[in-house]
């Protein structure tokens, strides 16, 4: 089987032509997908405790380096080096300021990545959060500088690509690796 989708991109003439393929000699258990465009196109598939793995999600993958959730509850920025989001509104509270995060700033209200290393929770006296950011939808990633970012309807997720350091947050949780 194989499907095309030819999608025109605004009127700069180009088009994005996405090929979806599957074939019953190979040993490839998802649809192969190509895409020619300024965006990509790739699957991810999920594993369960036994093992079995449920269908292939489209992820589309931008170039975005400051975004907003679809929710706006999270914003994000990538840049010198290093990706950070913040919450406007949180449901966790951070552990203890440390003493090396002075009492004139914030802390906790969001998480960072470097280059290297694991995640962190921000102490800054600034924002990710910018209102007028583009919107980096759900089921997409954004790719910039070595790091990645996914938006997910549960949070937003963000990795370093040298030693795959990061973190997750949302409203609800967070996560530092």
């Amino acid at each position: 089987m194989v499907a095309v989708l030819v999608a025109g991109c605004g009127s700069s003439g180009t088009k994005t032509v996405t090929v979806i393929s599957s074939s019953s000699t190979s040993t490839h258990s998802g649809p192969v997908i190509s895409t020619i465009g300024s965006t990509s196109a790739t699957t991810t598939t999920s594993s369960s405790a036994s093992g079995a793995t449920s269908p292939a999600a489209l992820v589309q993958v931008v170039h975005l380096a400051t975004f907003k959730s679809p929710s706006g509850n999270i914003g994000c920025v990538i840049i010198a080096g290093t990706a950070r989001c913040d919450l406007k509104q949180r449901s966790w509270s951070p552990p203890p300021r440390p003493k090396s995060c002075p009492d004139i700033v914030d802390f906790g209200q969001g998480l960072i990545v470097l280059a290297s290393g694991p995640g962190r929770l921000v102490c800054a006296g600034d924002t990710a959060l910018d209102p007028s950011a583009q919107t980096l939808a759900y089921n997409t990633d954004t790719v910039v500088g070595g790091f990645r970012c996914e938006s997910r309807t549960t949070g937003v997720l963000c990795t370093n690509t040298g030693d795959g350091h990061g973190f997750f947050i949302a409203r609800e949780t967070y996560r530092i690796f």
